[in-house]
């Protein structure tokens, strides 16, 4: 383990798992026979688990924040449903419509108003 990054002065990532993985291999040999298959699925659920959760805090982390929600898209959907809906049942149908004309109206709104 002599090749270390001479700006950085460390093991590369890749050296350090390795060595990493070779003492954990060698701790689950040294182990009774009887524990030896517990430790090793203790291993790897260890290390996917450090990993995935790493992998998720990086997203967190590095994410854009989402935007503001505007509900236009959503009253387009709901209004065509709707007219879908009022040929088999007409009330549901005609509700869902009114629905949408709401939604679509308070998403022109929102989209007026950050003008």
């Amino acid at each position: 383990m002599t090749s270390e990054t001479p700006e950085s002065g460390q093991q590369a990532p890749e050296q350090k798992i390795e060595t990493l993985a070779e003492e954990i291999g060698r701790l689950i040999r040294n182990a009774e026979p009887e524990r030896r298959e517990d430790l090793k699925e203790l291993a790897f659920t260890l290390i996917r688990e450090e990993a995935f959760q790493g992998a998720t805090e990086d997203a967190r982390r590095g994410g854009t924040t989402p935007g503001p929600f505007n509900p236009l898209g959503s009253g387009v959907l709901i209004f065509v449903l709707g007219g879908g809906l009022s040929f088999v049942f007409g009330p549901v149908g005609l509700v869902l419509m009114f629905g949408g004309l709401i939604f679509m109206l308070w998403g022109l709104l929102m989209s007026w108003l950050k003008r």
